[in-house]
């Protein structure tokens, strides 16, 4: 028998046992890196997300302070340690006080075009991203997945391009809402001056020029869900 013909043959006998061709190919693992850091932020001052995508919660406290811990992790890949890190590494989440009285915490990322998109489907960076930050913060919000937002006090301006923005407020009574959906249903434990369904959105308001405060919230495909907090789970912390 030829060398050819025995090569051929021992490949396909493991293939049919469902073994890899190749012996080192490394075995697939989970990659994550967790990084936390604190700031000084007096309260009452403006918080801006800046183009972030994945998750992202925020709740407030008592502390003149905000916290930030982002979790950046891949799915179970079987590429070499050093490559999937650099794939992590690739995602930036930065942290600058703009002033006393000005936080931006923005994301920036590599761009893979729709063909990367297509070839790394499934091994793309995914982004946790936790916030703690003082009650009365203003919110400035530009991003893409899952907003949750529990316990502030301040206004809140969200533009999220799709997934869902879901609010936990202690005091919906005073804030004003506008609220829209391109495709979705808004939900609100307030009752709504206004609400106007489209083809497959939902445009909701209610305005009081007596009410210190305001929810301006955009969401492109998704749900937005507007609920009053108990008084036992908004405790200061």
């Amino acid at each position: 028998m030829s060398h050819r013909l025995s090569g051929f043959l021992l490949a396909l006998g493991a293939l049919a046992a469902g073994l890899p061709l190749v012996a080192n190919t490394p075995p697939s693992q989970a990659t994550q890196t967790t990084k936390t850091e604190t700031v000084k932020f007096a309260p009452g001052g403006t918080i801006r997300l800046k183009d972030s995508f994945g998750t992202l919660t925020v709740e407030g406290w008592d502390r003149p302070e905000v916290e930030v811990t982002v979790v950046k992790s891949l799915g179970f890949v079987s590429e070499p340690e050093q490559r999937a890190n650099q794939r992590l590494d690739g995602v930036h989440v930065v942290t600058e006080r703009k002033s006393d009285t000005e936080l931006e915490i923005s994301t920036t990322a590599p761009s893979l075009g729709f063909l990367g998109h297509l070839w790394l489907k499934g091994h793309d960076v995914a982004v946790e991203y936790l916030i703690r930050a003082p009650r009365n913060s203003h919110l400035v919000i530009n991003h893409a997945g899952y907003i949750s937002v529990a316990g502030m006090t301040g206004d809140i301006e969200a533009t999220d391009r799709r997934g869902d923005i879901v609010l936990m407020l202690p005091d919906l009574a005073a804030y004003s809402i506008d609220a829209h959906t391109k495709a979705g249903l808004v939900t609100s434990d307030i009752a709504a001056t206004t609400r106007k369904k489209h083809l497959v959105g939902e445009n909701l308001s209610h305005s009081d020029a007596t009410v210190p405060h305001k929810l301006v919230l955009r969401m492109g495909f998704g749900g937005i869900t507007i609920k009053e907090l108990p008084p036992e789970a908004a405790t200061p912390k």
